[in-house]
């Protein structure tokens, strides 16, 4: 056991993770996984499935640059794993914002919706993100996985405009240490028995867009326009744009 936030925390017949390690503050659990992974790549060793969480995480990263990480506020950890053969890696971080959604459904009752490609919003107001990368060398790749989510006080007091927390949702508080339990136990069961050809029908289920709301992308410096068609089967975004179809794998839904 390891102690978290009052309470603690147990690799409760894990079948992927095989490390926990709690960090009291670490400046981005995303760029320590990575470096993790840089030094057993150096070594020539495998990295075992890992989870790293941290009570604050100062430099925490979301797509759109910073992501308020303050100790005691929230939920926020990072996973590593390797990549198995045939995958569908792009799917592992819209899968992973799914499966955060259902447990925080579940143990809270907030019913939070899917924004493309793998934040939960209440309404307008952003409750949680994930943040997906990848790294290879050689036949290697493995993936880190962060998470944060707001979970105590007023989202006013994080700093960042359009966000919400769950306490601010349901008006009252929620221990820090089950809430995590049921989120590691679940992402651990479900990358042991994935079910991927599942993931993006799921997702679709539970998203904010509907088939046809006009939605604004911006990558790379460039906003594209169109109709939501919906995802295609790796889980990237399709668009209706006045010259046709554009799949997106990646961008930053900035207008919705």
């Amino acid at each position: 056991m390891i102690p978290f936030a009052g309470g603690t925390l147990e690799a409760r017949r894990w079948r992927t993770f095989e490390n926990l390690t709690w960090l009291e503050e670490t400046r981005s659990s995303q760029d320590l996984a990575r470096e993790l992974i840089d030094v057993y790549f150096g070594e020539d060793q495998r990295f075992p499935a890992s989870v790293i969480v941290a009570d604050s995480q100062p430099g925490a990263r979301g797509r759109r640059g910073t992501w308020s990480a303050p100790a005691g506020r929230g939920l926020y950890f990072t996973f590593i794993r390797e990549a198995q053969p045939g995958e569908p890696v792009s799917l592992i971080p819209i899968a992973v914002a799914r499966w955060v959604r259902e447990v925080l459904r579940e143990k809270t009752g907030v019913n939070a919706e899917l924004k493309w490609p793998n934040d939960l919003y209440v309404g307008r107001r952003k409750l949680a993100g994930v943040l997906a990368e990848s790294t290879t060398q050689g036949n290697q790749t493995y993936v880190t996985v962060g998470v944060g989510i707001n979970v105590l006080g007023p989202a006013a007091t994080l700093g960042i405009s359009s966000a919400t927390t769950l306490e601010e949702e349901t008006g009252g508080p929620f221990a820090l240490a089950p809430l995590l339990q049921a989120l590691l136990d679940r992402i651990d069961k479900e990358l042991a028995e994935p079910r991927w050809e599942a993931e993006v029908r799921e997702w679709e289920k539970a998203s904010a867009h509907r088939h046809g709301d006009r939605l604004t992308v911006r990558r790379e410096g460039k906003d594209v326009s169109g109709a939501y068609l919906g995802l295609t089967p790796e889980g990237f975004l399709r668009l209706e744009t006045p010259s046709g179809e554009v799949v997106l794998a990646a961008g930053e839904v900035a207008q919705w």
